[in-house]
């Protein structure tokens, strides 16, 4: 480690060379000075560099972590955030200053890396310190982590290899392939992956505790299924694969699956847990398992162990077991001869990977990801339900801040009010905790994708500019809700009124979709760009992912992105949420939760189903923000069936509980009639008039017909 040569200046170009591709360098390094706000580090000047308030310096940390990797003769230590079991550390963004919930670190003995997708670029450097380097990964000619490693580590030998390190608990084994598998290409610079136990950041900073709460049972009025017919279900798909073990290696997996749910992880609902499925047992590693299996919920889980010896009811014999105990008694289990194949999830970690001998390993998508996926009917009664519940809050929020700021009855701010809108939600039923912490930025602070309001970012919300509101529930009828909704309080620029416009139109026009059984997200998503697309506008994020039973807000494995090749099933629920997003200027994004359908077609062509989508998010989009004249018939009949359905579905429920919000959502529902529409003949306004030409023509007929009668 020590004898590593410093990387030359000519290697810190705009550009660097690997297995014959050219990559970019960090945008950062290439910025010009006056092109770089107030609110953003400058690293213009290495040697006195600008900080805004939000930037955590990193220089005596790093210096305390080479420290450690020295003594480990590590040239390159790797610290991901992929692994829930591992959330409450906050390792990586211990040692960057990056809070954002995507990114990967690296730490080598002269260079520290950062790479984060496009939801998060401006987060970052606001964030960062000039000691690391942005790797914007959803950039054309962003280099790989480990393409990057190759370029910038010395050469070792194979007696001295170049040693790269991990904690095998944080890593997944897909991705150290990546990295293994490109090390093996490169075999001149003798570089080697190197699990270490101990985590080095654990070394050189005091670790938080991280959560052990209470469980909470999800009702089958709400799940659906007993636990038990779930388990006796995978042992079915076990023995149609040959298999006679199963690790869930996924919080969620795990909470689905035993109709549980906890609050280990910030705002969402799972608990630090491990699942063993075998053909005749199955076995719960939870922590703390004398406090956490109370009376209560040992009675639902079944510990009765007089499950184990009756062969037709294998699928209820359970075993709880302490979390600590999971690694070890994997390895021991796997070792019996019995046991043939173990099936385990490609995103599992290398750690458990590594307790499985490798001709025992089974590696595959586990099903349980599209059983969660895929809602039975009690969870999209309960899906709907929280939706309802979520509806009306937002929109008593939404009513109230019109109110505060135009009125200035008092200082809103975007901390306060991402508070004040917890407070509607708390007001619910159902309510148990946010679903995530609310996005709440105004005017610049919308453009961050994924904002953070703190106290040295936060501002006043006024009549002058575009307001961002992203946030959501966790409903114990079975719901986890997430909504964005962007607003004016004043008078809007034409620019804004543009934007919106086209983000409106963009999720107005994948709601409208209509699209054979065996289509993927991928091939949706252009429905949603396409009205930008035309103005030379896009945004850096997917558009929409899928979302749990009061459980992730981000759920695999159905999306819409360009990537995404699952195929959409009825009753997934996905989010549909295009955006614009001005740097430094403001922010749109409309999000509206939407559930895949069956369609009514006049034709299904080779008999296959076709499907559509429906909203279940009912909350108005702001009409002072939309130019009407820019949407089409179809999208503003779509529009006006929508607010119809807010005044009918939501209206009662918002009148109960609070009749100026009522009058502002009957305000904000208006059926349009725009003129600039009237002469297209599937205009709203335009089939009103045919409708009363109609019955005006009919009336004039009939009195001519009576009168010839009487004549």
């Amino acid at each position: 480690f020590t004898s590593a040569k410093a990387v030359p200046d000519a290697v810190l170009g705009e550009h660097f060379h690997s297995k014959g591709k050219i990559f970019k360098r960090s945008v950062q390094e290439t910025r010009v000075q006056d092109d770089i706000p107030d609110t953003q580090r400058d690293c213009t000047d290495k040697d006195n560099p600008k900080y805004p308030p939000t930037v955590t310096e990193t220089t005596e940390r790093l210096s305390d972590l080479r420290d450690v990797m020295a003594e480990y003769n590590v040239s390159a230590y790797i610290i991901p955030t992929e692994d829930w079991h591992n959330e409450c550390y906050r390792r990586r963004q211990w040692i960057t200053g990056f809070s954002g919930s995507s990114g990967l670190a690296i730490v080598t003995h002269n260079q520290s890396a950062l790479w984060t997708d496009g939801r998060y670029y401006l987060q970052a450097e606001q964030q960062l310190d000039c000691n690391w380097i942005l790797m914007r990964s959803s950039d054309d000619g962003t280099p790989s982590a480990w393409d990057w490693l190759e370029d910038v580590l010395p050469y070792g030998t194979s007696n001295e290899p170049i040693i790269v390190a991990f904690d095998p608990t944080l890593l997944s084994i897909s991705t150290y392939n990546n990295y293994a598998d490109a090390f093996k290409e490169s075999k001149d610079k003798s570089i080697i992956m190197q699990s270490i136990q101990n985590n080095l950041i654990d070394e050189v900073w005091e670790e938080p505790e991280c959560s052990n709460n209470p469980l909470l049972i999800m009702e089958k009025k709400w799940a659906g299924v007993d636990w038990w017919d779930k388990v006796e279900d995978i042992q079915g798909l076990m023995k149609a694969a040959d298999v006679e073990m199963m690790v869930l290696h996924a919080l969620d997996d795990t909470a689905w699956l035993f109709n549980l749910r906890g609050s280990d992880v910030h705002n969402t609902a799972v608990f630090f847990s491990y699942t063993i499925i075998e053909l005749d047992k199955t076995t719960l590693y939870i922590k703390n398992t004398t406090e956490l299996v109370t009376d209560e919920i040992g009675k639902h889980l079944l510990t009765d162990m007089k499950f184990c010896q009756n062969t037709p009811q294998i699928h209820k014999c359970l075993h709880i077991n302490e979390y600590d105990d999971f690694q070890n008694e994997l390895r021991d289990a796997t070792k019996s001869d019995i046991i043939n194949k173990v099936w385990i999830s490609t995103s599992a970690s290398y750690a458990v990977y590594g307790n499985v001998p490798e001709n025992k390993q089974y590696s595959a998508a586990i099903p349980i990801q599209e059983m969660k996926a895929v809602k039975n009917d009690k969870e999209v009664d309960g899906m709907i339900n929280g939706y309802n519940q979520d509806s009306v809050a937002v929109i008593e929020f939404l009513h109230w801040i019109e109110g505060a700021v135009t009125n200035e009855e008092i200082e809103v701010t975007e901390i306060s009010a991402g508070n004040k809108v917890e407070e509607f939600r708390r007001k619910q039923e159902d309510f148990v905790s946010p679903s995530f912490d609310p996005i709440s930025g105004f005017g610049p602070n919308g453009a961050v994708i994924h904002y953070s309001s703190t106290d040295e970012t936060n501002v006043k919300i006024t009549t002058d500019d575009m307001y961002l509101l992203d946030s959501g529930g966790q409903y114990k009828c079975g719901a986890t809700t997430d909504i964005t909704r962007t607003m004016h309080f004043g008078v809007p620029k034409d620019s804004h009124k543009e934007a919106y416009t086209r983000v409106l139109m963009g999720a107005i026009d994948l709601a409208l979709a209509i699209f054979p059984e065996g289509t993927s997200g991928s091939r949706l998503d252009v429905h949603a760009r396409q009205h930008l697309w035309d103005n030379g506008w896009t945004y850096l994020h997917g558009t929409g992912h899928g979302i749990g039973a009061m459980l992730n807000v981000h759920e695999g494995p159905f999306s819409i992105n360009s990537r995404n090749t699952e195929s959409l099933q009825p009753n997934v629920f996905l989010s549909d949420e295009p955006g614009y997003y001005e740097d430094n200027d403001y922010g749109v994004r409309l999000e509206t939760i939407i559930r895949v359908v069956k369609a009514d077609t006049p034709n299904n062509f080779g008999g296959q189903d076709y499907y559509t989508f429906r909203a279940v998010t009912l909350v108005p989009f702001d009409p002072k923000l939309i130019k009407y004249s820019l949407m089409s018939p179809r999208q503003i009949d779509w529009l006006n069936r929508y607010n119809a359905r807010i005044r009918t579905e939501i209206g009662p429920l918002v009148q109960a509980e609070n009749v100026e919000a009522y009058d502002w959502l009957i305000k904000m529902t208006v059926h349009v009639t725009h003129p600039d529409l009237d002469d297209h003949p599937d205009s709203p306004a335009n089939k009103m008039h045919q409708s009363i030409a109609s019955y005006v023509a009919m009336f004039a007929a009939f009195v001519i017909a009576t009168l010839f009668i009487t004549i």
